[in-house]
């Protein structure tokens, strides 16, 4: 399972203090700037989070929800361009990977 938020450049620092929280630092959240995701936004921040197990992804979402931290979950298209961006970046790492120790 896998989810991405939008946030503005004024919740960064609630979101890293979010994130800093040991459940998060185990299950490993991605945070990108939106103009580099090339979906569409100019500014502020895509979060995204990944699961396999699904409960660390319900814990993950109602720590989210608790935070009261303004989040915008992202859907549809905008979604599927973030998600293709982070697999690609994902894809290009592990090749690389490969290729060093290959």
């Amino acid at each position: 399972m896998e989810v991405v938020y939008f946030y503005e450049e004024k919740e960064k620092k609630p979101v890293d203090k979010l994130l800093s929280e040991e459940f998060f630092k185990r299950l490993g959240p991605g945070v990108r700037e939106a103009a580099l995701m090339k979906a569409g936004r100019k500014s502020g921040y895509y979060l995204y989070v990944k699961a396999e197990n699904p409960e660390k992804m319900k814990e993950a979402l109602r720590l989210i929800e608790e935070s009261k931290i303004p989040l915008t979950k992202i859907t549809g298209e905008e979604e599927k361009k973030v998600l293709d961006a982070i697999h690609q970046e994902e894809e290009e790492a592990a090749s690389g990977m490969g290729t060093i120790f290959g």
